[in-house]
């Protein structure tokens, strides 16, 4: 079990995928309109008088940067709790979450002293068992609210519904049923297999063969992907998908799979719709026969595959954003109790190319 620290970490960040999250601050604000911050923040709670001049000034910088007063500070101040939020989360192993990591940290850094604490379980892969270990020993502690990637399971299911009411985010994938979450957070897995489906039908208009490589069958989120592809090859006769074979997002199993599968079947273009992307590609720069390949998860072993043409494509979904929404849409409803405006948070898929800047 991990808590994270509140401290400011990866100073090399991207500004610009965070500004696209971060709002202004009070701060901020009185210095671009060349002001104190008493006064800006009499301007905003309209206490106090401030001459008109200098009041539009304000609020029109207030309106271009999207500022929004900050809940937690006003808890903070008014002496409510502390708050913790346990994270359980299958990222051992896996690139991908790397990033939503790096945005669970940004959120928590970004709400120092304001009574926030995450509390932080790492495991390796999807067992169902392994999960349900891990929730119970997460659950020793109190909790406020609970995000996890969770196990699509009649188990998993079962257990999560009987922690009601307690705030729970399903983050990065789902689970069937599950109606008493609060939100869930991640990608649009259907349309994100669709996407795939079209850059397949490019490289195919003739028609051709597709392996699929999928992380486990007890993923929501990796079994929308495969119906979505399916649903966009469908339109054209020729194209046959020949096998779907689970590699438990674990690079070694995906060479096994990969190789087995490459060497059985001879496919014109596989489908990795999950992580163990890099073990895959270590399988099909081996067997060196033109194998076309796409790819979801935007790391950069596979961003380099992509510079190189060894990839057509890469369906991206976000994750940095993924984690920090996650963490600030809990803590935005522990303090004000405001339910999300959406149960269903979706990224935006993204297709990036060879030459995609």
């Amino acid at each position: 079990m991990c808590y994270i620290p509140i401290v400011h970490e990866h100073s090399v960040l991207n500004q610009e995928r965070k500004a696209q999250i971060l709002m202004i601050t009070i701060k901020e604000i009185a210095q671009l309109a060349g002001t104190s911050r008493g006064t800006v923040d009499r301007v905003l709670n309209g206490r106090g008088n401030v001459n008109t001049e200098l009041t539009q000034k304000i609020l029109a910088i207030a309106q271009e940067h999207n500022y929004q007063s900050n809940p937690y500070a006003k808890a903070l101040v008014s002496g409510k709790k502390r708050y913790r939020i346990g994270v359980v989360i299958s990222s051992k192993g896996n690139r991908f979450f790397d990033e939503v990591l790096l945005g669970i940290h940004d959120a928590a850094a970004q709400s120092r002293g304001y009574g926030l604490e995450i509390v932080l379980k790492e495991l390796k892969g999807w067992d169902e068992q392994v999960q349900l270990t891990a929730l119970d020993e997460l659950l020793q502690e109190p909790l406020d609210a609970l995000a996890i990637t969770p196990v699509d399971t009649p188990l998993v299911y079962e257990r999560l519904k009987a922690l009601k009411p307690l705030p729970i985010v399903t983050l990065n994938t789902d689970i069937h049923g599950l109606d008493s979450k609060l939100a869930f957070i991640g990608c649009d897995y259907i349309n994100s297999g669709r996407l795939c489906g079209d850059v397949a039908m490019l490289a195919l208009p003739q028609g051709g063969s597709v392996g699929i490589v999928t992380g486990s069958f007890h993923i929501l989120g990796h079994n929308q992907r495969i119906m979505g592809f399916r649903e966009a090859v469908a339109t054209n006769p020729n194209i046959r998908v020949l096998e779907v074979a689970e590699n438990k997002d674990d690079n070694d199993l995906s060479y096994q799979v990969t190789k087995t599968l490459l060497t059985t079947h001879h496919p014109d273009l596989l489908y990795f719709c999950a992580a163990g992307t890099e073990g895959g590609m270590r399988a099909v720069t081996e067997a060196d026969y033109g194998c076309k390949v796409v790819v979801v998860d935007d790391v950069e072993p596979m961003r380099e595959y992509l510079a190189q043409g060894a990839l057509l494509a890469i369906v991206t979904q976000q994750p940095y954003r993924q984690g920090f929404m996650m963490v600030d849409l809990l803590y935005d409803f522990l303090v004000t109790a405001k339910r999300p405006e959406h149960v269903h948070n979706y990224m935006e898929n993204q297709v990036r190319l060879q030459h995609s800047k």
